[in-house]
């Protein structure tokens, strides 16, 4: 990996964002996952939400090997996009603080992006690690389509992925009206405009833990995010036609995820299934049905 990139005299800088709030247990491990990484052009920025824990302490450890900057706790999306805004490299990646990166992901990452021009950002497999950092799972992520990630509403770049700079100042960062999916409309906005790609390897980890931002209850702001995601993507000028008929499916998947948001109450679990009947009648319907015989049939075994 490192060889090709020799070869061509060629190390472009590449950004890492981390934003962190509340995250020191964690902080340490991931930083040092990014600065010993082998590839020898790397710009980090580290972003602290005002923490509150004995963040501060660590970051202090790498004085002088990290950009560091405090700030209100505005949100990750608002920490991402300020990073976005300092960020000199001419590829940008984002990897949350309780999520170390692998060895080599970087020289990968850049490789695979040197030899592929046309490509606008990658994504990598990654494995699932539990609070002390131990494989829990590994996970092998489906090749990039458009199309796929809409219909089943699943964002399949996700840790270390990483982006052109051309690309996030184009987009102008993340849409700092999502406080949940902001992520996933970057990369459906992204791939209106060209191709991602995975790279088939290991380079990064997703660590579940019982204060993991994707555990804690988010209930219905969180539930609408998902539909007002696909409120906007339906209605951008440019989306092509074989995108826009997708729509009933996407928004069956959506209304989906937003069912099972933690915190949800009945109300909101009512509403969510109105609008997927509204639409997408029919496979909701299908689903309706199916269940209730489900439940018919283990009511009528006793």
């Amino acid at each position: 990996m490192k060889k090709n990139l020799r070869k061509n005299k060629k190390y472009p800088l590449v950004t890492v964002i981390t934003p962190t709030y509340n995250r020191a247990p964690f902080l340490g491990e991931t930083i040092l996952s990014v600065l010993n990484q082998d590839y020898p052009n790397i710009e980090y920025i580290v972003l602290d939400g005002e923490s509150t824990d004995n963040t501060l302490e660590v970051v202090k450890k790498f004085r002088g090997k990290i950009i560091w900057d405090s700030h209100k706790n505005m949100g990750e999306q608002w920490a991402v996009n300020k990073g976005f805004s300092m960020a000199k490299g001419e590829i940008i990646g984002v990897v949350n603080s309780d999520d170390p990166l692998l060895p080599g992901a970087i020289s990968e990452i850049v490789n695979f992006m040197v030899a592929n021009p046309k490509i606008i950002g990658v994504y990598p497999d990654w494995v699932k690690i539990d609070k002390d950092g131990r494989e829990i799972e590994k996970v092998t992520l489906p090749d990039y389509s458009y199309e796929y990630m809409l219909r089943q509403h699943s964002c399949t770049p996700g840790p270390a992925t990483f982006y052109r700079k051309i690309i996030i100042d184009k987009l102008k960062g993340r849409d700092e009206c999502f406080k949940y999916v902001s992520d996933f409309d970057f990369v459906l906005r992204a791939g209106l405009t060209g191709k991602f790609a995975r790279i088939p390897k290991f380079l990064a980890t997703f660590r579940i833990h019982p204060g993991a931002a994707t555990t804690k209850n988010k209930g219905f702001v969180m539930a609408m995010e998902h539909v007002s995601l696909l409120n906007k993507i339906f209605s951008l000028p440019n989306l092509p036609s074989n995108i826009k008929k997708n729509k009933n499916e996407a928004y069956d998947k959506a209304c989906e995820a937003a069912r099972i948001c933690r915190g949800n109450n009945l109300d909101t679990k009512v509403l969510i299934s109105l609008i997927s009947l509204y639409y997408s009648p029919v496979p909701y319907l299908k689903k309706f049905i199916r269940h209730r015989l489900e439940k018919l049939a283990k009511i009528t075994k006793f």
